[in-house]
């Protein structure tokens, strides 16, 4: 599921499992830290590149489909967190790393594969790529510390992302600082024969570098954008100052086929987890990296205690139904004091608005 390759001192961590487009599982997840684990002192080793050989895509994320039958509905498994434990720490000992990490995002580009190399020193993205964090569906909350990103995205199009799940292409990435540079994908080999023989001559922060000045000669402007059309309706319905006033004002405009395809987007998500997110955007604001990776694993693990988790992986992906059965059933219901305590704030956006 994971293939190591060394070619002309970089180090190339393949994600090899096509048939569920790289989806994370634990077995994965301890492969990665060991090959890291193994190159961090290897003097052989200059740079780390990421890549994926399935013609799908880069990664769909986490295999939330083993989750739920090893973790999540498995009685005689006791460490329910297990797994995101184990991924949030790969993670942040990505983040920590100390030589220079290269990522390769095209087609399907996901949650858990976005959270494993979102703090590569570069990040290639090509037309085909499809970039989304959709937990909200599977309720919970976007993880494996994206929100520190979201976070710094204008906030009606960072909640509008979170809230729906909605995707950016390359070129959203790219305007947004999602992603470093973006190519042609017919281009992306010779490029990368290009940092082979740059590694060579080069290591550290002057590899980087000069391999910043073959992507910058090949830079694609072509316009691949999935939001742009829509900017001005998420502009008009996600800038308000409450999730509950957003949800309102989409109810009350159907009218308008952005607000009824949202609406029903909405309806298909756990009200208590859309609250909080909401009220998450503004808090990473002022987190680190490692805090709100952190936060990340409280509120995941909220989500397994109280079931919303194994609900929408069950009604996602494995009966396929129409409808989840959550806990709570409408925004009515959401327990602020509950959002307020999970996030360590004593008030919510809104609140402090008006003080």
């Amino acid at each position: 599921m994971i293939k190591e390759l060394v070619r002309n001192k970089i180090g190339i961590i393949y994600l090899d499992r096509a048939d569920k487009i790289n989806a994370l599982n634990l077995d994965m997840i301890y492969e990665i830290y060991d090959i890291l684990e193994k190159w961090k002192d290897d003097g052989r080793i200059r740079a780390v590149l990421f890549d994926s050989l399935a013609d799908k895509g880069f990664c769909a994320g986490g295999d939330l489909k083993e989750v739920y039958e090893d973790y999540l509905t498995n009685d005689k498994e006791d460490d329910k967190d297990k797994f995101f434990r184990t991924e949030f720490e790969l993670d942040k000992y990505i983040e920590r790393y100390k030589k220079p990490v290269i990522s390769h995002w095209f087609g399907i580009t996901m949650g858990g594969g976005i959270g494993l190399t979102i703090n590569s020193d570069i990040i290639i993205t090509d037309e085909t790529t499809n970039w989304a964090m959709p937990e909200t569906r599977l309720g919970f909350v976007p993880d494996v510390g994206v929100c520190k990103e979201i976070s710094k995205l204008p906030q009606a199009l960072g909640q509008y992302l979170a809230l729906t799940g909605s995707s950016l292409g390359a070129s959203d990435l790219i305007k947004y600082d999602l992603a470093d540079f973006y190519i042609k994908s017919s281009k992306y080999e010779d490029i990368i024969n290009k940092l082979f023989t740059l590694s060579d001559e080069y290591e550290g922060d002057k590899l980087i570098d000069e391999f910043r000045k073959i992507l910058e000669n090949n830079e694609n402007k072509e316009n691949t954008s999935k939001i742009e059309d829509d900017l001005g309706k998420i502009e008009e319905y996600f800038s308000l100052d409450s999730y509950r006033v957003i949800y309102e004002k989409l109810k009350a405009n159907t009218s308008d086929e952005f607000a009824r395809k949202t609406l029903a987007n909405q309806n298909e998500r756990f009200p208590f987890m859309l609250s909080l997110q909401f009220e998450k955007y503004f808090l990473c604001k002022d987190l680190t990296y490692a805090e709100t990776i952190d936060l990340d694993y409280e509120i995941l693990k909220y989500s397994v205690e109280l079931g919303s988790m194994e609900e929408g992986i069950r009604v996602t992906m494995i009966d396929k139904e129409d409808s989840a059965k959550w806990p709570i059933k409408s925004i009515d219901e959401v327990d602020m004091g509950k959002v307020k305590d999970l996030l360590g704030i004593d008030k919510t956006y809104e609140e402090r608005l008006s003080n």
